[in-house]
């Protein structure tokens, strides 16, 4: 099978792999589409914070595609030819978090396309678990969107009981910020997305196109105290400092970004304000199909923002991603 393969710092090669083969309890996917995640740069790149990705992988969790074998010694028939996605996370099922229900931070937790090969190849090898059956109204390039969408779902959930008719500030327009915008939308806020002016011609044009408000963070320096709550999804050290000053006191900062520096926060102005400060980390599994729910009311809007490249260019989909010329990058195998 052809695979695109990460084989140095920033270096990927479509080379020809042998197809995977079947443990028990796991299933192949010929793979349709494959997104490039943020943090599929990051590893590509080597980045603080992805050490641990081996220096030679398949990259790639965002994917869609048909379930074509499944191990003779499973119960797993009834998948075949199954049109699905995966959950890529990989989780112990035997530590406290995953004993309460918290899968997506699990102590030992190791995801596909990061710690093992994933899905930027032709065929793909998951855990029959991990997958969600695609609604028959959704195409495949919309389907590969529901693992971030769900990033975004479960970042919003957090503050749902307190959102209808907030006003909310998405700090960053990357995929996730994109989506957190939307989710918050649907949600019943009124939502301000924030960019650097340099965002206008891609990014932020395209969240204008679903009628979501944006700002550059050049022309809005001066602003103070005017968010019910802030998503800081930009990855900035600096955006993350100047986010709080945008809060109204008793407001919430929902971090879903990761960081490749440390961060220093206004902890005394937060003290004084109550500021909620709430991570946000993957999701819960129920999260895909509200991601399916929201594809399927946008699916011809998405399909706008998604950029596709066949398998033999997938290194130039990663450049074009890394160097912000498109909103969202995916392989069609």
């Amino acid at each position: 099978m052809k695979a695109l393969v990460k084989v140095g710092k920033g270096q990927l090669n479509v080379q020809d792999r042998q197809r995977p083969i079947l443990e028990e309890n796991e299933i192949l996917i010929k793979v349709s589409h494959c997104g490039v995640c943020g943090s599929d740069l990051h590893a590509a790149h080597h980045a603080k914070g992805y050490e641990f990705v081996p220096k030679e992988i398949i990259l790639g969790h965002e994917l869609s595609g048909t379930v074509v074998e499944v191990h003779p010694a499973s119960s797993n028939e009834h998948l075949l030819n199954a049109q699905v996605v995966v959950e890529p996370g990989v989780t112990c099922s035997q530590c406290e978090q995953c004993r309460q229900g918290r899968q997506n931070i699990c102590s030992n937790i190791q995801c596909l396309g990061l710690h093992f090969d994933g899905g930027m190849a032709e065929y793909v090898k998951v855990n029959a678990a991990s997958v969600h059956l695609i609604p028959e109204n959704l195409p495949f390039k919309i389907a590969a969107l529901a693992e971030p969408l769900s990033v975004a779902l479960h970042a919003v959930e957090k503050v749902s009981n307190d959102i209808t008719g907030k006003k909310v500030l998405v700090q960053g327009c990357g995929i996730i910020g994109f989506f957190v915008a939307i989710a918050a939308k649907n949600a019943g806020a009124f939502v301000t997305v924030l960019g650097l002016r340099r965002d206008r011609s891609v990014r932020l044009s395209a969240i204008e196109k679903f009628d979501i408000a944006v700002e550059s963070v050049e022309d809005s320096l001066e602003k103070r105290n005017d968010a019910d709550i802030v998503f800081e999804c930009s990855g900035s050290s600096l955006a993350t400092q100047q986010g709080i000053s945008r809060l109204k006191k008793g407001g919430s900062f929902v971090v879903v970004a990761l960081y490749e520096q440390d961060v220093t926060l206004p902890l005394n102005v937060m003290v004084r304000g109550e500021i909620n400060l709430l991570p946000s980390y993957g999701y819960y599994s129920n999260d895909f199909e509200k991601a399916f729910n929201l594809l399927a009311s946008y699916k011809d809007q998405f399909a706008a923002i998604v950029a596709v490249y066949p398998l033999l260019n997938g290194a130039l989909a990663f450049d074009d991603a890394r160097k912000q010329r498109v909103l969202k990058s995916m392989i069609e195998m």
